[in-house]
């Protein structure tokens, strides 16, 4: 049996600086972890492990603030949500035959939103006309479902097997893309009595070969996977959307796909060692109010995904390690023309994440050097220096674009710009490692 308590506070926040205006997006998680685990051993053929977990979740799905000149509004106040989160589930990971092994499991949770909470009611101009007041641990929703999983490898020879699986998944949390603009500013919020969970279903299988007496180990997999009750902003909502408003309010529903194969290779023995993968993928969403129904590709659709890792070990003392990763740029969804009305600037955006920003890569360096053990009093201490190079080449990579104006519109002069913001330039760093 292996029982964990743990206690986890996750909070966002982004902060964004133009002339005299400023605007603060905070939002935040916070969890209660109870789980305990167990294994059972009935015979060489099996083994059965089971348990359960129960999570106790705090939401702040958005608050927002905005300063103009010297004064700070706050535009709505913390709004919190509550929620118990539990799962029971086992899973038996058994030998059939010498050349068939099977894991199949079931798993069964269950989500929970409770007061104190406020739902306000729009009417059909989104207007609020009315709310709902739900009382300290009173029930505001309720959802639960059986999550069946089953996977199989079947040995084709001693070097070679083929692999499969099939997964149903039911996620309570949700990250709420906002695509109208390219910034950091996804929220992650819970389900509730107006967000289903999301469901997943996933489907995967692929060839495992290894090579020249176990040195080599390559495969290739392919998976598609479905996805239901997805969240998005609708169209011209932002988090300050949500002012004095439930942030969910302002999300329209829909259904994804992604479907992919991914490629890998790697040498496990050796002075010389480390792999090669590659992703090729596709991530799409299709929402009846948005993009007049037609798909589009989620935010995060990631086409090509490149990794090299490679290892040296010159001897007990030193070893150089070298890492390149190379992937599509994410989707945004970009102005395409600006109007004046009556002095102010009207944007118009194209269809969602039509556009797509620039690849990121970089290379990253490191040499570690295994220092003499240190004594403290009878026991030895293992430690190490580490010297590293994180983006060696100075790689700008996207972080988030903005649009900048210049001139002046009642001088019929003012022009737009689209501005890339990059963070972490080439970074280089001494660790010292110690182990006992």
């Amino acid at each position: 049996m292996n029982t964990t308590a743990v206690y986890s506070d996750y909070k966002f926040e982004f902060i964004a600086e133009q002339d005299n205006f400023g605007f603060r997006l905070f939002s935040g998680i916070r969890d209660w972890t109870l789980k305990s685990d167990f294994n059972y051993f009935p015979s060489v053929l099996h083994n059965i492990k089971f348990g359960g977990i129960y999570i106790y979740h705090t939401f702040i799905p958005g608050n927002v603030s905005a300063r103009i000149n010297e004064d700070t509004l706050s535009l709505n106040k913390i709004i919190r949500q509550y929620a118990h989160e539990g799962a029971l589930y086992v899973n038996d990971d058994f030998d059939i035959t010498e050349w068939l092994k099977v894991n199949a499991g079931i798993r069964y949770s269950l989500f929970r939103q409770v007061g104190p909470f406020t739902r306000y009611r729009k009417n059909e101009i989104d207007q609020i006309v009315d709310s709902v007041v739900y009382k300290r641990g009173e029930r505001v929703a309720d959802y639960s479902g059986i999550e069946p999983r089953i996977s199989m490898r079947i040995l084709l020879n001693k070097s070679t097997s083929f692999k499969a699986s099939y997964t149903h998944n039911y996620q309570y949390l949700h990250l709420a893309a906002i695509s109208s603009i390219s910034m950091p500013t996804d929220l992650w919020v819970p389900s509730s009595d107006r967000v289903k969970p999301q469901f997943g279903i996933q489907y995967a299988g692929g060839i495992f070969k290894n090579l020249r007496n176990n040195i080599f180990e390559t495969s290739v997999e392919v998976y598609y996977k479905t996805m239901e009750n997805m969240v998005e902003f609708a169209e011209g909502a932002a988090p300050e959307s949500s002012i004095s408003d439930n942030t969910d309010n302002s999300f329209v529903f829909g259904e994804g796909k992604s479907y992919g194969a991914e490629f890998f290779i790697a040498k496990r023995k050796g002075k010389f060692h480390g792999w090669i993968g590659y992703t090729l993928s596709k991530t799409t969403r299709t929402f009846p109010d948005i993009n007049d129904g037609e798909e589009f590709y989620a935010k995060y659709d990631r086409r090509h995904d490149f990794e090299v890792i490679a290892n040296y070990s010159l001897n007990s003392r030193w070893t150089f390690s070298a890492v390149f990763v190379y992937a599509t740029g994410n989707t945004a969804t970009m102005p395409v023309d600006f109007y004046l009305i009556e002095g102010n600037v009207v944007t118009e955006y194209g269809k969602r994440n039509s556009y797509r920003m620039p690849d990121y890569h970089r290379m990253d360096l490191s040499a570690t050097w295994n220092l003499k053990p240190l004594k403290v009093q009878s026991m030895a201490v293992e430690n190490s220096l580490v010297f590293s190079i994180y983006n060696l080449y100075n790689r700008l990579n996207p972080y988030f674009i903005y649009i900048d104006y210049d001139g002046d519109a009642l001088d019929g002069d003012l022009t737009a710009h689209a501005k890339l913001v990059s963070v972490f330039p080439i970074l280089p760093s001494v660790t010292w490692n110690f182990r006992f």
